[in-house]
């Protein structure tokens, strides 16, 4: 049996990497004989290719489709066909002749952000989940909520499973920037889609009062061109910068700040001007970026790691699946309903609250004191998402068989 999969295979955000591996690892241990042909999914959603006949009739040289586990919902303009990211019209899907999954699908829009295209966003799904060639499932990120809200329907026919991220694979690799006789502490920043991300409730009002009269561009712009609109992230990043600090004198920790992506390198250069000059000086080091082919060496990074601070959900559930301890900074909901999920709500913090600095602390001092029960709980809680992924791996399998 030979799949198709759908991946962000070009891209060097890395979270893409754990999201591609995650699905391969646990789909290959639940079905040996499984085999990938993985087709880069960026190269559609930059247009240089075109969800069209050619798609279909390659899809059809395989055994069937994975539409591998990434956002599969982000509302573009753009997506006039379907209103998502397999942007192919739906007139040439009954063309597809092999069955498709969508495995962990997941989406990236905050409240009131305008979504475009929404009508044949409900034509498209009303097609997916009412066809038995098709098995539509979700992460575990309140993907499925807001969906059903957005369409009105589909409640008892879209699946949720957990996140393949948690289980990406690692291979031993040596770091330079770990040190190994001190606590090694990772800092994973966010500053992706930063208007929408703290902007807080003043933004959402924002939005609720213009949506109608302005388009989505429009009313990013002018929103970000306020004075003072980003005062809650200067406030969190000045909490956060004197959290690690209190931290590094504490555990004489040794600080690696990680980007995931471009965003990232922003956020990371607003973060260390809150620092005293001498402490990035002395004691903070950065990575750097990679592609999605260096996602084992990038994770074993964190797997050597004693402690993360997550603001990035790639960087946080992984960390779940690698046994290292780790708190999340949640910006967005997706983060807190995966941990709510989990039973994990005391590994976030919300970003934006007063006592950041003091929680951050007390989780840092508990997890590094306390590393074995840290580790054997967030193991016990991988191994449960693991055993219910593999009852979805079984039907998955048991469905492209019959197909």
């Amino acid at each position: 049996m030979k799949l198709l999969h759908l991946v962000n295979l070009n891209s060097t955000n890395i979270g893409n990497g754990a999201l591609i591996f995650g699905v391969e690892r646990v789909l290959k241990e639940d079905w040996p004989e499984l085999e990938f042909e993985r087709l880069a999914w960026d190269d559609y959603t930059f247009c240089f290719k075109e969800f069209d006949q050619g798609f279909v009739e390659l899809v059809n040289k395989f055994d069937g489709l994975l539409i591998g586990a990434a956002v599969l919902f982000n509302g573009r303009s753009y997506l006039h066909h379907t209103g998502m990211r397999v942007n192919l019209p739906l007139e040439l899907w009954n063309g597809i002749k092999k069955p498709i999954v969508f495995y962990g699908s997941s989406n990236m829009c905050w409240p009131f952000q305008k979504y475009y295209n929404l009508e044949k966003l409900k034509k498209t799904m009303n097609y997916i989940l009412n066809n038995s060639r098709i098995i539509f499932s979700v992460r575990n990120d309140g993907t499925k909520e807001w969906l059903v809200n957005l369409l009105g329907f589909g409640a008892e026919k879209i699946e949720v499973i957990p996140d393949p991220a948690i289980f990406v694979p690692h291979a031993d690799h040596f770091h330079p920037e770990l040190v190994f006789n001190r606590p090694n502490i990772i800092v994973s920043l966010n500053g992706e889609d930063e208007v929408y991300r703290f902007g807080g409730k003043e933004r959402e009002l924002f939005w609720q009062e213009n949506a109608e009269r302005l388009d989505e561009k429009m009313i990013r712009d002018i929103w970000s061109s306020k004075p003072g609109w980003d005062y809650q992230k200067k406030a969190g990043l000045k909490l956060l910068a004197d959290a690690i600090h209190e931290i590094w004198k504490r555990w004489n920790a040794n600080v690696i700040l990680i980007p995931h992506y471009f965003d990232d390198f922003k956020l990371i250069a607003e973060l260390v001007p809150f620092f005293p000059p001498s402490f990035p000086h002395r004691e903070v080091v950065s990575s750097g970026m990679f592609r999605v082919t260096e996602t084992e060496y990038f994770y074993d990074l964190y797997a050597k790691a004693d402690f993360v601070i997550s603001m990035r959900i790639h960087s946080m559930s992984p960390s779940i699946g690698l046994g290292t301890p780790m708190v999340a900074l949640t910006t967005q909901s997706r983060m807190t309903h995966f941990l709510n999920d989990t039973g994990l709500q005391d590994h976030g913090i919300d970003f934006y609250a007063k006592s950041l600095r003091e929680d951050l602390i007390n989780i840092s001092d508990h997890s590094l004191s306390e590393p074995k029960n840290i580790k054997d709980k967030l193991m016990t809680t991988a191994q449960t998402l693991r055993q219910n992924i593999k009852m979805f791996n079984k039907r998955v399998k048991q469905f492209f068989e019959e197909n």
